[in-house]
């Protein structure tokens, strides 16, 4: 005869912190540091992770203008910017091949917000002249620049913080 004993209480299971879709979990903003930004026109909210990308290193290293913090801010505010109108004007799908089909265009394509988000690119590509690739590649998409284009990219980043921000005045 089997003896019975008392049945064995069910382990907890951990509790892991649950976030909306497409946002990130409690314990992964503990280990990052991370920014909720607009994806696109739609309002639809991403998260980015800082430092994930060599322009983030440049910044949080004081790299992009040494020994000038506010300088430093004021460059990588100026990439972000160019960053944000880049991804609004949709220019991020037209650039790297994207595999969805897509049936025709909608209002969206055309939107104001868009439209204005374009004109500031193409004004800031005029603006960049010969150090455009370099600041494209680096603050769009992330990509290292080596020591001999960081003066480059420094040249690029302050003739688009002049764009977008005004002339600074130098002491």
């Amino acid at each position: 005869m089997k003896k019975r004993g008392r049945a064995a209480k069910p382990k907890p299971k951990a509790r892991r912190d649950q976030a909306p879709a497409g946002m990130p979990t409690k314990e992964w903003r503990q280990h990052h540091d991370a920014v909720v930004e607009d994806r696109d026109v739609k309002g639809e909210r991403g998260v980015r992770a800082l430092a994930q990308n060599a322009f983030d290193r440049y910044w949080r290293r004081c790299e992009l203008s040494p020994g000038d913090r506010k300088d430093n801010m004021r460059l990588y505010m100026a990439g972000e910017r160019l960053r944000g109108d880049w991804e609004r004007a949709g220019l991020d799908t037209r650039a790297r091949q994207a595999f969805e089909r897509r049936e025709g265009g909608s209002a969206e394509d055309f939107s104001a917000a868009r439209v204005d988000a374009y004109n500031r690119v193409r004004e800031a590509m005029g603006v960049l002249g010969p150090t455009r690739n370099v600041v494209v590649n680096s603050a769009v998409y992330g990509d290292r620049v080596g020591r001999e284009k960081m003066e480059m990219l420094r040249a690029g980043l302050d003739a688009l913080a002049d764009m977008y921000f005004g002339r600074r005045r130098r002491a």
